[in-house]
């Protein structure tokens, strides 16, 4: 390469095209980089990163002695309140106390029971969480293993959540 009286290398096209390409990959690179660092950190924001009941008995029946069951659906409430329920329910998800219902009749159903067990049956459910229907939007609290409240409705469910945010929730700081 030629020198200029100033010391500067004259470059050639060669050296320039490398030079661009590698700018470019590096750029693409850290593009992508940035794209699964924010994929990883959102993972809350999809109900398929919760653990899923699907049988009546389960609602009541975990290992936890405090623990929510969220219950939603494909409406419109549900997703309305959706990115705010999960951001709530995600801290409690680190602590292994959140359960998701997808409520439909194809994914919430009766579990299989042999012919000398009992079923634990749809309306064995409605009677033990002492409601008419289930509804989606609608969150069930277990503390100390027991039933603590049947929450229903938006406003209700928000202002639990603000609660198990501001850590004000009575049951679970007992």
């Amino acid at each position: 390469m030629a020198t200029y009286t100033k010391g500067y290398k004259k470059q050639n096209s060669q050296l320039m095209l490398l030079k661009i390409t590698l700018g470019v990959i590096g750029a693409v690179a850290i593009l992508l980089l940035a794209a699964f660092i924010y994929d990883k950190s959102t993972d809350w924001k999809d109900y398929s990163s919760y653990d899923h009941l699907e049988t009546y008995d389960q609602v009541l029946s975990q290992n936890q002695e405090d623990y929510v069951v969220y219950f939603y659906s494909t409406n419109t409430t549900s997703q309305d309140i959706k990115e705010d329920v999960l951001k709530v329910l995600n801290d409690l998800r680190k602590e292994d106390m959140t359960y998701l219902v997808e409520y439909s009749t194809e994914t919430f159903k009766q579990r299989p029971v042999e012919d000398d067990e009992t079923a634990y049956t749809r309306q064995s459910l409605l009677d033990d969480l002492d409601i008419d229907s289930i509804t989606a939007p609608m969150i069930v609290v277990v503390a100390n293993g027991e039933l603590e409240e049947v929450i229903l409705g938006t406003v209700n469910i928000n202002k639990f959540l603000i609660s198990i945010e501001n850590d004000t929730y009575a049951p679970f700081n007992e």
